[in-house]
């Protein structure tokens, strides 16, 4: 038998069937309509509701229906708790009107560089050598990472709209490279490469946690459209570490 959670630990907030699909209220003829929330966690905090709510939506998705088990300890209880995401910078879409996550992304600062997922997947040696061969120095190098949307919303623009996100955040902030690692079983690393993320083929790595064969990528923050309609938004996010956008169609 499966352990069961105490009532003490939160239990991930969105139905297996989610209500807003059961009362067919997406209309998706003209395109979603978006709410995009930032948050930052203080790393000197006990980690907020909003993102113990986005650990549990993350590992929902990993999980994909059993493929990545380890992603779940019980029946209906969902783990994603990184260190990284203390300190980091929070990007989640909400559909417009609803308070249900619809898909999220995290971007990392510089000063978080020695717990970047890519530092880890390379090792600090060929980390350093990337980012000289590169010529970009350390201080302005963000991590972007764990992208998820809703399984029953894939395939109608939101994980590239969030992509396009995240390169506008990582642009308000300062960033002069954005590094992320992407599985490739399932193509996930062809996605960031229509929107400029350069690929790293002699860095894949099989990873038993997520059943994949992982790279690192990067992307040198110039912006397309998408991306440079959302940085606009965005003015305020580096002083306040939040900004909420309304009403975006994807």
């Amino acid at each position: 038998m499966s352990a069961q959670p105490t009532e003490q630990e939160p239990r991930f907030p969105i139905p297996e069937t989610r209500m807003w699909r059961e009362a067919g209220s997406v209309d998706t003829r003209e395109g979603l309509m978006v709410d995009l929330r930032v948050h930052r966690q203080s790393p000197f905090e006990q980690p907020a509701e909003w993102l113990e709510a986005v650990r549990r939506f993350r590992a929902w998705v990993l999980y994909d229906n059993g493929s990545r088990p380890s992603f779940r300890v019980a029946d209906t209880h969902y783990v994603d708790a990184q260190s990284l995401d203390l300190g980091s910078y929070h990007l989640i879409a909400y559909l417009e009107g609803s308070a249900e996550i619809a898909g999220c992304v995290r971007l990392a600062p510089p000063k978080l560089a020695p717990r970047f997922q890519t530092r880890r997947h390379l090792g600090d040696r060929e980390y350093a050598d990337m980012l000289a061969n590169m010529q970009v120095p350390a201080l302005s190098v963000f991590e972007a990472g764990r992208l998820a949307t809703a399984p029953e919303l894939q395939g109608q623009g939101l994980g590239s709209w969030m992509v396009n996100a995240v390169v506008a955040a990582g642009h308000a902030l300062g960033a002069s490279l954005l590094l992320s690692t992407s599985g490739t079983d399932q193509g996930q690393h062809l996605l960031f490469g229509r929107f400029g993320w350069q690929a790293f083929p002699d860095t894949d790595k099989f990873s038993a946690h997520y059943q994949d064969t992982v790279r690192v990528i990067a992307h040198r923050l110039s912006l397309g459209p998408t991306a440079a309609e959302l940085r606009r938004h965005m003015d305020n996010l580096s002083a306040e570490g939040t900004t909420h956008i309304q009403g975006m169609r994807l």
